[in-house]
């Protein structure tokens, strides 16, 4: 309920934000707000927006906006751990983008607002990391049910792309915060619906392989404007203009190109009740999806705050609508209305942009309640994966991870390695040997010892060096059987911390190619690092596997 609110505070904020800069508010017919302005109002609106959300980024030092993709990162490689500041930022960076006209999603915000705080909530409380990825996959979930009024889309939405696997142990908390969400979303604002759906069916199921056709269009769209918005942020890196420039020159052109064409402007939800609703000329259908393309693209790509998924559906919109006209010019009597490959095309594109085809299909479905344009959604949605899958972004979140050098392929099985240090498998299995020692002396001894390692520490406990049988045997060829054993004696270089996690701690062994590793506590200042035990090979392959085996036990339900 608190991330219901914290939505619908958000939804708020925007209507405050429009009406400070174009003297009313609404989201549902924004472009008519637009069109009735001065075009002093039109230019100046947009380009003072961006000149506050760069206002934004330079008093949090080079921030950049937060959204749905570093709480995918936070899920798989961060351990569920989120800074909520940067969601209380993001917050108000994205009502000032969306309230004067940004071509954005308020849902990427709402998601990361509503993650932040459930990772607040998860520290204070002492969560596990397990815990800790449940309770974030309730805040994405109440977070999208409060946006679109879609509980089902919202748990499934959780699942699919933040959470990532599916238990009982998972679903039934992320239920409860989506059914939270939407009594409060009830409660404040009705049970409204985001569009106004006409009634409509499919003509035949022999309308199938168009609507695979949409789907891939779909998908190729979605690579179009990846491509376009990395593009862009390509070109203002190489520009080296300052961060808060950026924004306040992309709302400028917006506001520019909003003077003729004023559907650029906004969520767009009046251009898809448009498509949904009217059958719009041709021309005008593609002038509007270019428009809106150039707009999303130069929004994104220049620092405005906001999400993707608002666009994809304006954007499948738009691109069912048009693919419509050629398929009736084509096949007359044969397709069905115009509205409902718009309703397809929403599936489709969504799918590709997110990565997420069952909570694109489902949002449809709540949104229609028809179960064969649902088939055809399906379809749609499955071919439009399929693209995005052959492609190297499979999602453009995955896309924007992969920009700043983040890969999410290994996930959570990597989150968990990482949070898991070798503290547990450090043993004091090792022999102590004193510094006059010679080679063969400490050959003698390991021999008898089953540890076959060997540890000299000084009077304080520090690492002065360290040995296995192995080695010892190998020096006796070069050196002699006398000669001193602290000469060929491993550097102290080679410990690792106790702190150390599982992944490092292979990689450094594996880099050192030994098959055990002193473990030490260093502090500042100390010349020595202070031993605290021996890790081998075995020990910390047996921890990786038992995190695995324990990973895979939760996801499939088994105690």
């Amino acid at each position: 309920m608190v991330v219901g609110l914290a939505t619908l505070g958000l939804i708020a904020m925007i209507a405050v934000v429009q009406r400070a800069l174009y003297g009313q508010a609404s989201e549902e017919r924004f472009a008519s707000i637009v069109g009735d302005s001065p075009i002093w109002l039109v230019l100046l609106a947009p380009a003072v927006g961006g000149l506050i959300v760069g206002g934004l980024i330079h008093l949090t030092k080079g921030q950049r906006y937060h959204g749905i993709a570093d709480v995918m990162e936070a899920c798989a490689v961060r351990g569920a751990r989120m800074d909520v500041r940067s969601g209380a930022s993001a917050a108000v960076a994205a009502a000032v983008s969306l309230g004067a006209g940004a071509p954005v999603g308020r849902e990427g915000p709402a998601v990361h607002i509503g993650a932040s705080i459930c990772a607040w909530l998860a520290e204070k409380l002492g969560f596990s990391q397990s815990d800790s990825l449940t309770l974030l996959g309730c805040g994405a979930a109440a977070a999208v049910t409060a946006s679109f009024n879609a509980p089902i889309a919202g748990v499934l939405f959780a699942l699919e792309v933040i959470v990532g696997y599916y238990t009982i142990r998972v679903f039934a908390p992320i239920v409860v915060a989506s059914a939270g969400s939407v009594m409060v979303r009830h409660t404040v604002l009705g049970d409204s619906t985001v569009f106004t759906l006409p009634v409509f069916s499919l003509n035949s199921l022999w309308e199938l392989p168009l609507f695979a056709v949409l789907g891939i269009v779909s998908a190729l769209f979605v690579l179009a404007l990846i491509y376009a918005v990395g593009h862009i942020q390509t070109f203002w890196q190489r520009s080296r203009a300052p961060l808060w420039v950026r924004p306040a020159f992309a709302g400028l052109l917006l506001g520019a190109i909003a003077t003729v064409f004023p559907h650029v402007l906004g969520s767009g939800f009046q251009a898809v009740d448009l498509s949904l609703n009217e059958s719009l000329l041709p021309g005008f259908l593609a002038l509007l999806l270019a428009w809106r393309f150039v707009g999303t693209s130069v929004a994104l790509g220049s620092g405005f705050a906001g999400g993707v998924f608002t666009p994809a559906i304006v954007f499948g919109a738009l691109l069912g609508a048009l693919l419509w006209i050629g398929f009736a010019a084509v096949m007359p009597g044969l397709v069905s209305a115009h509205s409902v490959y718009a309703i397809v095309g929403m599936g489709a594109l969504g799918s590709a942009m997110l990565g997420a085809p069952i909570s694109t299909v489902l949002i449809v479905f709540e949104l229609t309640g028809n179960y064969e344009v649902t088939i055809a959604v399906m379809l749609a949605a499955a071919m439009a994966s399929a693209v995005m899958q052959l492609s190297p972004h499979t999602s453009f979140f995955r896309w924007q991870l992969a920009r700043r050098g983040v890969n999410i392929t290994s996930g959570r099985d990597q989150s968990l390695l990482r949070t898991e240090t070798i503290e547990g498998v450090v043993k004091q299995e090792c022999s102590f040997i004193a510094s006059g020692d010679k080679i063969i002396d400490v050959e003698r001894l390991l021999s008898r010892d089953r540890h076959r390692i060997a540890v000299l520490l000084d009077d304080d406990g520090n690492l002065l060096g360290s040995g296995n049988l192995r080695m010892f045997v190998a020096a006796s060829i070069d050196h002699g059987f006398d000669a001193p054993a602290a000469d060929v004696l491993h550097s102290p270089a080679t410990a690792i911390a106790e702190h150390t996690n599982l992944v490092v701690a292979l990689q450094q062994m594996a880099d050192a190619d030994m098959d055990y590793m002193p473990v030490v506590t260093a502090t500042d200042g100390e010349e020595a690092p202070v031993f605290r035990g021996i890790v081998v090979r075995a020990g910390l392959l047996k921890a990786y596997y038992d995190v695995i085996r324990a990973a895979r036990a939760e996801e499939f339900g088994v105690n």
